[in-house]
Order: C-alpha cells, then sequence, then structure tokens
C-alpha cells in the first residue's frame, strides 16, 4: 500500500470522544492513543482536536423529514423539490467557481449544528403553516426538539 493511500486509510479509521474543560484529559488521551495503536499496524495516527458543534440530532432528523412528507402530501410535489426549496429559501447560499463557472451551493441540513437545525425546522413549519396554510401534525415534544 502505498504511502498516500495508507495514510487515507489512516485517517478514516478515527476515534472520537468529547472532552469537558473542567475534567482530567491525559489519561483519556493515552488510552485511546493506545487502543488506537492496538486496533491498527500504523506507525503514526494525527490527533485533532476543536471545539464541540454538535450536528443536528437523528430526532430532529426525523422531525424535518416528517414535516416534507406532509408538505408533500399536501402540494404534490417531490420531497427533494420542496427539501430544496426550503434550503433555498431559509439557509446560507454561496457561490465557487468550478472549472471556470459560478456555481450555487446550498448548505445541506447535515451540516447544521442542533440549535441552527432547530431554528430551520422552525422556518419551515412556519413556511407549510402561514404561506401554504398545512395544518401540520407534529409529535408532543416538537417544541423541545427545536429549542
Amino acid at each position: 500500500m502505498n504511502i498516500a493511500l495508507r495514510r487515507l486509510f489512516i485517517m478514516s479509521e478515527t476515534l472520537q470522544r468529547i472532552l469537558k474543560r473542567d475534567k482530567p484529559k491525559a489519561e483519556i488521551v493515552e488510552n485511546m492513543t493506545r487502543s488506537f495503536f492496538k486496533q491498527n499496524d500504523s506507525e503514526e495516527a494525527v490527533i485533532t482536536i476543536k471545539p464541540n458543534k454538535m450536528t443536528r440530532s437523528q430526532a430532529q432528523n426525523r422531525l424535518y423529514w416528517m414535516i416534507i412528507e406532509q408538505i408533500r402530501k399536501e402540494t404534490f410535489h417531490s420531497k427533494d423539490a420542496i427539501h430544496d426549496h426550503c434550503r433555498e429559501e431559509y439557509l446560507t447560499i454561496s457561490t465557487e467557481i468550478v472549472c471556470n463557472k459560478e456555481r450555487t451551493v446550498l448548505k445541506s441540513t447535515t451540516e447544521l449544528n442542533t440549535k441552527e437545525m432547530g431554528e430551520y425546522i422552525d422556518d419551515v413549519i412556519v413556511f407549510a403553516e402561514t404561506d401554504l396554510g398545512i395544518k401540520l401534525q407534529l409529535p408532543d415534544d416538537w417544541r423541545d426538539l427545536i429549542s
């Protein structure tokens, strides 16, 4: 296996752990390092530390697609069309140059943290109920999922 491919392979075999500012960390890092090298025949590893940005929760994702399905049934548009419309309306749109052509890039809901996803779902609910006049059937705990 060539070195570049080996490094790519190593990067895909990751261990993750949330570290807290006020908790001991040295033992956690040491144990994860030992565990990694026991599980891999690699001679190298990369340690990355970054802020914890919790991405959207599975419950938020289920709620979102439940709402999109209700809109689909009422409007007869496809789930993808409704999803793209909502992303265009309520998420950041950027442009990038690809092969010398400007291209519009819609932010993906998979990139949203729990707070952003909650705000996005709230926007979609308002859109469905106010703009489209759809009375959504929402679970009892839906407010907890968007706050």
